[in-house]
This record gives structure tokens, C-alpha cells and sequence, in this order.
């Protein structure tokens, strides 16, 4: 059974640090798929009041990495292959239409933007910091999505995040692997800043299946484990 073990938090109204610090459990692997929150023991371990860990626990809800299910609790949510199949086919065509849009609006701040954020994600795998490389990553790969000057998709692409972020961190879990190698994102910098839309277009697309069977065969584990308690 996992067992997540929190640090005490000094200040009990910042919600948001309460925040983090389950959604790095989350991320790590310390709260698993299904397994429920105990909030009795996590607010002693943090030594924080039950409300603002209730709130927190919401704001996760609303993210969509918990959920509460009436008269049971409050869970991490369950990752099926299904779910993992779903979200990653929705990306890569995100990612094909993000890719069109942003073309021509290219320019040197977005340039500029993608290495910065690239640099980013260098910087949290070499720290070998699972929560910041999954979280620069997802924002590496949000600017396309930024920059398309297209709304609807910009509020898709932020509803997936959340999701990205756990099958993300999942994926890490396969592969036994703290973080990625720091040059995964090396082919998808340099095409975004060429000439060929189609080979950019391409490689979004290779990018997301990049071990994608190792990961669905990692959550159809899952399903048969049976649930925790944290």
C-alpha cells in the first residue's frame, strides 16, 4: 500500500503550498491512481486546519486530477488505457491545428519564448525534479497552443493539462525513470523554429505515441490493482 508522508506546513491559510504539495504526491507516485486521501492524517501530518486542505483538495477536484465521490471521500482519480488513449489522440490533433495556426505568427518573441521554456525543462531534468519537469514540459509544449490566437482551443488544451500532467508523471513510473533525458525535446525545438510545417506537424505526432504502448500496458496494470487508502 502507498503511503504518502507530509512535512508540516507553517502557514495554514496558504492554500496554495497545500496545493503543491499534493499535487507533487500526486506526480510522484507517493498518492496513487484510486487511492483515497485520508484527510484526518494529512492535515495532522501537515499540521494545517481541515478547511484549507478541504479547499485544496477541491481546487484539485476542479483540476481533475481528484475526485469526490458523495459519502465515499476524496481519490486520486483512476487511470484506465481507455482514458490514457482518449486524451492522447485528442493532443495530437490539439497539437497538428496549434502547430497550422501559430505558423505564420511565429516571430522572435515566440523564438525567444520556446527557448526560454525549453531551457526550462533542461533545468528541472538535470535537478532530476519530477513535479518541475512535467510541469515546464506541459508549458513547452502549451506556447504552440498559446499562440494559435484561438480560444476554444487554448480552453481545451488547458483542460488537458491536468491529465497530461498525471500520464505524464505515469509515464515516468514505467519507465522506473525519475525524469526524461534532458535533449527529448531537442527535435521538436529545432523543427518548430524551421521551415517545414509538415515535418513539425510529424514530429508533435511521434513525440506523444514515443513509448505510448509501454504506458498504456503500465495503466492497464493499474486497473487490476486494487484501490488504497492514503
Amino acid at each position: 500500500m502507498a503511503r504518502a508522508d507530509f512535512s508540516p506546513i507553517a502557514d495554514t491559510t496558504r492554500r496554495a503550498e497545500i496545493v503543491a504539495l499534493l499535487r507533487r504526491a500526486i506526480l510522484t507516485g507517493q498518492l496513487e491512481p484510486g487511492q483515497k486521501l485520508n484527510e484526518l492524517r494529512i492535515s495532522e501530518q501537515m499540521r494545517v486546519s481541515r478547511a484549507p486542505l478541504r479547499e485544496a483538495m477541491r481546487e484539485l477536484v476542479q483540476e481533475g486530477i481528484l475526485t469526490s465521490i458523495p459519502y465515499a471521500g476524496t481519490f486520486v482519480i483512476n487511470v484506465t488505457a481507455k482514458d490514457i488513449d482518449d486524451v492522447y489522440s485528442l493532443n495530437k490533433v490539439l497539437d497538428e491545428f496549434a502547430i497550422e495556426r501559430t505558423w505564420e505568427l511565429r516571430d522572435r518573441r515566440f523564438f525567444d519564448e520556446l527557448d526560454r521554456r525549453h531551457e526550462a525543462v533542461k533545468q528541472a531534468t538535470r535537478d532530476r525534479d519530477t513535479t518541475r519537469q512535467i510541469e515546464t514540459a506541459l508549458q513547452l509544449h502549451g506556447l504552440i497552443h498559446e499562440w494559435a490566437d484561438n480560444s476554444v482551443l487554448l480552453e481545451t488544451w488547458q483542460r488537458l493539462t491536468s491529465r497530461l500532467q498525471m500520464y505524464f508523471a505515469l509515464h515516468q513510473q514505467a519507465r522506473d525513470e525519475a525524469v526524461p533525458a534532458e535533449d527529448v525535446h531537442e527535435t521538436y525545438v529545432r523543427l518548430l523554429k524551421g521551415d517545414d510545417m509538415r515535418a513539425a506537424q510529424r514530429h508533435a505526432r511521434e513525440h506523444i505515441d514515443h513509448d505510448f504502448e509501454e504506458l498504456l500496458a503500465y495503466a492497464r496494470a493499474l486497473e487490476r490493482r486494487p484501490s488504497k487508502g492514503a
